[in-house]
């Protein structure tokens, strides 16, 4: 075969892929305006129950609001007294000292 076979033989099948691409195509866009429409008709349809009942819109978004907050404060840890107020202190003085002995340790140790 030669070169000039070959491309000929590309181009057809090029040719081919594209018009077996086209049904596929027009599916896309078909699908995508119809996927459009639907969604502008939805958000004018929320957008009309909104401005008729703002309140229970209003209730279910503060709901909303609320329950994510506790999901989320869930999964911290709140310190128990202990821990806040003898703990946490005894810590921070066992790490001041440590630091201070090993810096003077530091010095010492060059003399």
């Amino acid at each position: 075969m030669n070169s000039q076979s070959t491309l000929q033989t590309a181009e057809k099948l090029n040719d081919q892929l594209l018009q077996a691409a086209e049904p596929l195509q027009q599916a896309a866009k078909n699908a995508y305006r119809t996927a459009r429409e639907e969604g502008c008709q939805m958000i004018s349809g929320a957008s009309e129950r909104i401005r008729q009942n703002p309140v229970p819109v209003v209730v279910g978004a503060v709901a909303f609001g609320i329950a994510v907050g506790c999901l989320i404060m869930s999964g911290r840890h709140t310190p128990t007294f202990q821990e806040r107020y003898v703990d946490e202190p005894v810590a921070q003085v066992t790490d001041t000292i440590n630091t201070t002995l090993a810096r003077l340790y530091e010095t010492l140790k060059f003399w």
